[in-house]
């Protein structure tokens, strides 16, 4: 009898009064914009299997590259309104995207913004056997030779790409953009010698940072990142490109105020886990929780700001 209670009290732990009808009582599908192996797909398949215990029929990931990681979010704004989908994306898809690409949504009003999960900044990456030491050593090349050195960045309209434009224009460089679906792609043609750089999220580029296989030469973030403070960023090295991205859960406009709960909280506390946390140090993310209503008008800043630079890039729809 005391086992039977023993159970029954570690299962009311683990697996939290369920939410309105009975949510979740079947498989749950967390969509990805990226490739298998990006910032964004480990991020999610990691803090998926944390939440595991509060989802007990599972939750299954689900990529879905394309469109600069927005196919993904036009996908979930289209979906049933019932907790069933819900998307694990960067700021960028919400405030960048619908303002340079024809998508299902328009801002990020056309969906449901849950919870800010973790923060970070891209780093731009060349192999170690580049001879490019320093970001200096690159510049000094670009401007040597106009278009004849490539970037590779994860997809047109994305965070990674607004930092390329804005470091190109800032540095005076040309370069060869090349837009790729993710570091699944991204990270093999570096290697390969298809591109002489390439930008990347931290936690794509630190096995190969440990590994010795590449080196970074920068980071377009306002301050060095504190889980990488060996790597400069862009603006000490005379170049003022800093768009940091967060990464968020959203679910479709419309789902019932329980079922986003449920899905916070379940969130929240796999976030404070000590599994998920030691995840994030050992790849220089940051945790940074911020409830729906924060996020939302996080992403309309972003949306803000974002604006003026996409008019002078060209891109504004």
């Amino acid at each position: 009898m005391r086992a039977l209670l023993s159970l029954f009290l570690l299962s009311a732990v683990v697996s939290p009064a369920m939410a309105q009808d009975g949510y979740p009582s079947r498989p749950v599908t967390a969509l990805v914009g990226y490739l298998p192996g990006g910032a964004a797909d480990l991020v999610t398949r990691k803090l998926a299997a944390v939440m595991a215990p509060r989802f007990p029929s599972g939750i299954v990931v689900e990529n879905k590259p394309g469109v600069g990681g927005s196919l993904a979010v036009s996908t979930l704004a289209m979906a049933k309104p019932d907790g069933y989908q819900f998307a694990f994306v960067p700021n960028s898809n919400l405030a960048l995207s619908p303002q340079v690409n024809s998508l299902s949504y328009k801002s990020p009003d056309d969906v449901t913004p849950v919870i800010n999960i973790v923060n970070f900044a891209p780093v731009m990456l060349v192999p170690s056997s580049s001879p490019y030491q320093t970001m200096q050593d690159l510049l000094n090349a670009a401007k040597k030779a106009p278009e004849s050195l490539s970037v590779g960045f994860p997809g047109v309209t994305t965070l990674s790409h607004l930092n390329l434009l804005q470091f190109e224009r800032l540095a005076g460089v040309q370069l060869i953009d090349v837009a790729q679906k993710g570091w699944g792609e991204g990270g093999p043609q570096l290697l390969g010698g298809h591109i002489t750089a390439a930008i990347a999220q931290p936690i794509e580029a630190v096995p190969y940072l440990k590994s010795g296989k590449m080196r970074a030469l920068g980071s377009f973030s306002e301050t060095r990142q504190s889980r990488l403070p060996d790597v400069p960023t862009m603006k000490e090295q005379g170049v003022a490109a800093d768009f940091g991205v967060r990464y968020l859960i959203v679910v479709p406009k419309g789902t019932p105020a329980p079922v986003v709960k449920y899905i916070h909280d379940a969130a929240k506390a796999a976030m404070e886990t000590p599994e998920f946390r030691k995840f994030a140090a050992d790849n220089a993310l940051d945790i940074a929780y911020q409830d729906g209503a924060t996020a939302r008008e996080a992403a309309w800043a972003d949306y803000r700001k974002y604006t003026p630079v996409l008019k002078q890039s060209g891109l504004l729809k």
